[in-house]
């Protein structure tokens, strides 16, 4: 992707979510960067009503990304795979090396 400057990016992508958010496309032209965003949130599937939620969670996870960082928003797909991931790490007992834990085991 080419070097944009953040406040533009930042800019551009909260457009682009609220097009996608209302369905009110006011734009004919894209930039590159924007298209494979759209084409990463079409091949996420999520049910609608969680959809929209997911939606918002994400843009506005990208905005503390691109306030904090200067490159590019994140796609959907790396979105969710870090909330997965999250999920995953959390579902996940820890083992305690205490010798009261170990005493119960």
């Amino acid at each position: 992707m080419d070097h944009y400057d953040s406040e533009f990016v930042l800019s551009r992508f909260n457009r682009l979510m609220k097009d996608v958010l209302t369905g009110n496309w006011q734009r004919t032209s894209f930039e590159p960067w924007e298209v494979e965003l759209l084409l990463d949130i079409q091949a996420c599937s999520a049910e609608m009503r969680s959809r929209r939620d997911l939606l918002v969670r994400y843009q506005k996870a990208v905005q503390r990304q691109l306030s904090q960082r200067r490159e590019m928003p994140m796609r959907l797909s790396d979105y969710i795979r870090h909330l997965n991931h999250r999920q995953a790490a959390r579902a996940t007992p820890r083992r305690e090396s205490s010798p009261l834990m170990a005493a119960l085991s």
